[in-house]
């Protein structure tokens, strides 16, 4: 008995008999084969979807560049009151193009009351020039 084999190892060698036991290997040898072919050749159409993938990517932002920097320095022009407006600070204007960007959802406006003002037109005659108005100042009321 081997030194390798257990008892019930060496047990189940005796009873097989040697040409059943030589086209199980084989079975088992070439079941291998196939199986390690395939994890080959999945992994290579793997890598070469993966870097299809990503040249794509590469190629799409290439492409969209010019319009992306444009539109970024156009919200860079926007004055804070007019970025604002549209729902967007300063700081998240580098984040505008980020996949998972949201833009803040608007506030419901307040109603404004209309405000009334009165502006107070006075004529100031001066001796050097008497035919000239001088505008006075505006009063809110």
């Amino acid at each position: 008995m081997n030194a390798r084999h257990s008892t019930e190892q060496a047990i189940l060698f005796a009873i097989a008999t040697p040409d059943r036991t030589a086209r199980e290997i084989e079975m088992l040898r070439h079941a291998a084969i196939r199986a390690r072919d395939q994890a080959i050749a999945e992994g290579v159409i793997s890598f070469f979807a993966s870097l299809v993938r990503g040249l794509s990517f590469l190629g799409r932002t290439l492409r969209s560049w010019p319009a992306r920097q444009s539109t970024y320095e156009s919200l860079r022009s926007l004055t804070d009151r007019e970025l604002a407006d549209i729902g967007l600070t300063r700081g998240e204007i580098a984040h505008v193009f980020d996949p998972d960007f949201r833009a803040p959802a608007l506030k419901a406006a307040s109603p404004v009351k209309a405000a009334t003002v009165t502006v107070a037109v006075t004529t100031v005659h001066t001796p050097a020039n008497a035919n000239s108005p001088v505008r006075g100042t505006a009063a809110a009321a």
